[in-house]
Parts: structure tokens; C-alpha cells; sequence
């Protein structure tokens, strides 16, 4: 399939909506859209929803048939299922087998009852990097959704589509479109970061200042990311470097220095959130070479925190760089990481 049969308008309004400011009104009329384009050209798809949170609770924007519905309305009920739980946790959730699915009981018994037997919850993203509903896909037939599921997977943890296998036209359609979504998502949060650091302003403001840049020339929030982060950020950033030592005391301390931003290369990130030596490891940050760091680079730290300290462990932010120490205090991530906010940053 080349690029322009590859196009449609569900790709397009894919990618469209990731750049498209949160609570703008064109946000649910890409949504309808996207659900019957999904439900219409997606081969082994039924019916498609989409789920999202609106005011105290999760409600169906929309729907290509009574069905999806009633199956989304048992999940709303108990704040409980797949398309809940991919909206909570901002990944694809996938059910290769409903019929054996425990977990969430009123999803199980309307779903089984209606014939279901496979499902795939795909959150997708408007500008602000969260997500701004969730797109059901529900099947009848065994294993539908089975190559489909795998491929999303892939796509997120790429943020690109690479066709490895043959697909039929609207599932290539929809993943080339959600990997464009993803990459522009990855690019306005980067540029966020970018106008954090140099403004000392928090993601909000931050978001704003985007927003208004991309409001006076006409152009797209995207075109205008990609402009400021190639003005705030030297294309020549500095390398990435990790070095880690472990002490006589036991503690071990990693020093990271260079730009902690996209795109890092994948065995550096590797390196740096592998899982900690032993049980109850104690890890000493040193951020104080750090040059630049954008949102995802902080949350390649959060991931690092979290998994040291699901193993018993403790991490400690000891020293970081201005532009660090900024970052960590607007997001309040200081305490979450360890780092007393008061201590003089490195100059």
C-alpha cells in the first residue's frame, strides 16, 4: 500500500485530532467520525465506541450501534472494564477472550450476552497529551481483533506504524493514523517541555503559549511545535550519557548527563530504567550534567522511581541543573523523586 492509499480521512482526523486543543467543540465531532469510520472500514470490527470522561462520570460521545453502547453502559456502571480501564491508564486494553474474562463482571455478562467475543480499547489524544476518550473496537468472531490488538501495541511503544505483516486497507489506515497521532502528541509535549524550561512557566501556560503562536499565523499546533523546538533546542543536543558506580556504603549512583529528550536511543533508555540490582537498592540521582530535559524525558525518571521502589528500593534526586531543578518544580515531581527543592542547584 503506498502513502496516499495508505491516507483517508480516518487517518486524517487521527492525526487532526492530537493536535486539536482540549476542549475545543471540533473534539467530539472528530470523535463521531472517527467511530463509524472505525466500525465502517476496520475488517473484523462490529461495532466501535467511544468512551469518555464528561463531568462526574464516563459516558458513550459516540456509537455505531445500540450495542456498543449497552456494552460501554455496564462499564460506566461500575466504573469497571476495558475501555475504563485504558482511559485510567492511557494504554491500549486489549480482551482476546471475553468469555473467559472475570475481571470486570458487568462487562463480561453484557458483552457474552450480546454475542461479543473479543474487544481492543485504543485511547486516543487531543493537544494537551491527555486522552480525550476511548475508541472500543468489539468483534463477534473469535481472534478478529487478534493481529490488530499486536499492531496497536507495537504502535505505541513505537509511536509510528511498520507494516510487519499484511493488513487489510482500513486497519492500515487506522494505524497509520494513530502512529501519526502519537508522534504529534510526542512532539507538542516535547515543545511544551521546550517552553517550560526557556519561559520558567508551568505545562499549562506552557500549552497556552503553543496554542496562541499556533492561533496567529493559521498554522497547525504541530508545524509551530517542531518550529520552537528547533529554535529552543539545538538540533546537535548533547548526548545522552549514563554512568552508573555503586558505592562501598551499597548506595549506587547514576549520573546522567546530555539532553534527556526525544528521540534517545533505545539502549541508553534501556540502561537507565533497567530494574534495580537486588532488593531494597538505594539509588542516588545526579542530574546536575543535564542540558535539557522535556516531559519524556522526566518520565523515563518516574518509570526508574517506580520500579526501585515496587522492589523495596528508595531513589534520591542529589543534585541537578538549573534547567532540572525548574522542571522538577513546576511539575511538582521534586518530592515524588526525591529531590529537596531548597538544596542549591548546580550552576
Amino acid at each position: 500500500m503506498t502513502r496516499d492509499e495508505a491516507w483517508s480521512p480516518l487517518t486524517d482526523d487521527l492525526a487532526t485530532l492530537a493536535e486539536t486543543p482540549d476542549e475545543a467543540a471540533a473534539v467530539d465531532d472528530l470523535l463521531v467520525r472517527i467511530t463509524v469510520a472505525a466500525a465502517d472500514t476496520i475488517a473484523g470490527v462490529d461495532y466501535a465506541s467511544i468512551t469518555a470522561w464528561r463531568g462526574a462520570g464516563y459516558t458513550t460521545v459516540a456509537a455505531s450501534s445500540a450495542l456498543s453502547r449497552a456494552v460501554d453502559d455496564a462499564q460506566h456502571a461500575e466504573r469497571a472494564g476495558p475501555c475504563v480501564e485504558a482511559a485510567r491508564t492511557a494504554v491500549p486494553v486489549g480482551v482476546p477472550d471475553i468469555a473467559a474474562t472475570m475481571s470486570w463482571p458487568g462487562f463480561h455478562r453484557q458483552a457474552t450476552r450480546l454475542g461479543l467475543s473479543m474487544s481492543l480499547s485504543v485511547p486516543l489524544f487531543t493537544a494537551g497529551g491527555t486522552a480525550a476518550g476511548v475508541l472500543n473496537l468489539y468483534a463477534r468472531r473469535p481472534s478478529a481483533l487478534t493481529a490488530l490488538t499486536a499492531a496497536v501495541r507495537d504502535v505505541y511503544a513505537e509511536e509510528r506504524f511498520v507494516p510487519t505483516q499484511e493488513f487489510d486497507a482500513g486497519s492500515e489506515r487506522f494505524l497509520t493514523g494513530l502512529g501519526l497521532a502519537l508522534r504529534t502528541r510526542a512532539t507538542i509535549q516535547r515543545a511544551v517541555g521546550a517552553v517550560m524550561a526557556h519561559d520558567g512557566c508551568d505545562a499549562a501556560q506552557a500549552g497556552r503559549i503553543l496554542l496562541a503562536r499556533a492561533a496567529a499565523p493559521g498554522e497547525s499546533l504541530f508545524t509551530v511545535a517542531r518550529r520552537v523546538i528547533g529554535e529552543t533546542v539545538p538540533e546537535s543536543g548533547d548526548e545522552l550519557r549514563v554512568s552508573t558506580a555503586r558505592g562501598a556504603d551499597g548506595v549506587t549512583r547514576i549520573v546522567v548527563s546530555g539532553d534527556l529528550a526525544m528521540p534517545v536511543d533505545a539502549e541508553v533508555v534501556a540502561r537507565l530504567t533497567a530494574p534495580p540490582d537486588g532488593p531494597a537498592a538505594r539509588l542516588e540521582l545526579d542530574l546536575s550534567g543535564l542540558t535539557f530535559c522535556d516531559l519524556w524525558g522526566l518520565r523515563i525518571l518516574g518509570e526508574l522511581r517506580d520500579r526501585t521502589v515496587a522492589a523495596g528500593g528508595q531513589v534520591r534526586v542529589v543534585a541537578a541543573s538549573v534547567s532540572m531543578r525548574t522542571l522538577l518544580e513546576l511539575t511538582g515531581t521534586a518530592s515524588y523523586l526525591g529531590y529537596a527543592s531548597g538544596a542549591d542547584p548546580v550552576e
